[in-house]
């Protein structure tokens, strides 16, 4: 992803996030650290659609997905 692209994409998870506040959602730690990890080109959004699958196909939840990513491995979460 090309600097534009970041900044396109940046000012997109921004108003995503502005539109949710307006109905009351915050966005989580691990919502924080996918945003920093797509726009910093550690994983694609497709990657990151297949690898969230996976794990929820086994573990039947979302507890521990970003936890267990190499690309958040620097991640406080």
């Amino acid at each position: 992803m090309d600097a534009p692209q970041r900044e396109k994409s940046k000012e997109a998870m921004a108003q995503v996030n502005a539109i949710f506040a307006l109905e009351g959602f915050e966005p989580t730690t691990e919502d924080a650290v996918i945003d920093a990890a797509i726009v910093d080109g550690r994983v694609s959004i497709p990657q990151l659609i297949a690898e969230m699958s996976g794990y929820v196909r086994e573990h039947k939840t979302m507890d521990g997905f970003v936890a267990s990513r190499s690309w958040a491995s620097n991640a406080d979460c």
